[in-house]
């Protein structure tokens, strides 16, 4: 059965059949791979040729990586905790085809995680390859990626339709959270003892909801920051806001999961759980990112000294009759 789900996308320029020289804004991550010509002629790209990934393309991988590094950061977080072929993701790459300038480098990722597609390239160029592993897959909800490259998806796709698109925002701490010591002190680190309350919080988190066998692995295997309120009167003690990080890798950690309950908002408690975080990563030497869509969030994490560092997009997708 067919649900919806979560796209995201950086965005420069939109998709293109083809692309012209000497743009001063494309650049230097998108125009590093083009295959540019003449400002008075177009060129065609040729479709990059796409297969399942295994441990001895990580070379490849890296090297992408390492030419656009903010657009690939959350995709390598992902495969540095989950490898590229196993029980919770599964990915493919985007070659650079016979006679083209890219041959056998790798242009694109995309992978599978959960009932979600993310997909993410420097310009759109592997949307085409891309599309027909995404209609070669059953149960997927949405996809995720760079904006020319879903874009593209978007009107590519045969299986699925796509059913809303919702802005995403990458963004960066390069330095302390701006959070005074006595907010940040009312956060503290989660341990498997919390489970229950924290389980209670995201069953009634709406679109933020996770389940308690997720819950218990982030206790286990994850940073988890909460603030708890005391019991008040007949109230029992009830965690009443948290932020998570997942997934983590050698120099950086994707900050999610953030939810306070509707009846403790406007208290502080989201600045504490994000800032604790971010500087327990900080401590460790490592860079804390996150996205956000509510302009109301994004202006708490510019508040803390969150930068923004790539306009994203979330693709929500039904069911539908193939087009072809």
């Amino acid at each position: 059965m067919c649900g919806q789900v979560y796209l995201s996308a950086c965005t420069h320029h939109g998709n293109r059949e083809y692309v012209w020289a000497g743009l001063s804004d494309v650049g230097a991550e998108i125009a590093d791979t083009m295959i540019t010509t003449s400002k008075q002629e177009p060129v065609v790209t040729l479709t990059p040729h796409v297969r399942p990934l295994a441990g001895s393309d990580m070379p490849a991988f890296l090297d992408l990586c390492s030419r656009h590094q903010t657009r690939f950061i959350t995709p390598r977080l992902n495969v540095e905790t989950y490898g590229f072929d196993g029980p919770v993701l599964h990915a493919w790459g985007a070659f650079g085809s016979e006679g083209s300038s890219t041959r056998g480098i790798m242009l694109g990722l995309l992978f599978r995680l959960n009932n979600t597609m993310i997909a993410v390239d420097a310009d759109g160029a592997c949307s085409a390859s891309f599309c027909k592993v995404i209609d070669s897959e059953l149960g997927i909800a949405g996809i995720r990626g760079t904006a020319e490259l879903v874009s593209g998806l978007r009107l590519g796709i045969r299986r699925y339709r796509a059913a809303e698109w919702e802005d995403s925002y990458l963004m960066k701490l390069t330095r302390p959270p701006a959070c005074t010591h006595e907010r940040i002190a009312i956060a503290r680190r989660a341990s498997i003892r919390d489970l229950d309350m924290l389980a209670q919080l995201y069953q009634d988190a709406g679109t933020m909801y996770r389940s308690r066998p997720n819950v218990a692995s982030k206790l286990a295997e994850s940073r988890v920051f909460v603030v708890e309120e005391p019991a008040l009167g007949r109230r029992a003690a009830r965690i009443a806001a948290c932020a998570l990080l997942s997934p983590e890798g050698t120099d950086a950690g994707l900050i999610g999961g953030v939810y306070t309950m509707p009846a403790a908002r406007n208290k502080g408690y989201a600045a504490a759980c994000v800032s604790a975080l971010a500087a327990d990563i900080q401590r460790d030497g490592k860079l804390p990112v996150l996205f956000y869509e509510n302009p109301i969030a994004g202006a708490l994490y510019r508040k803390l000294g969150f930068e923004e560092c790539g306009r994203w997009g979330v693709l929500y997708l039904g069911c539908t009759q193939d087009r072809s």
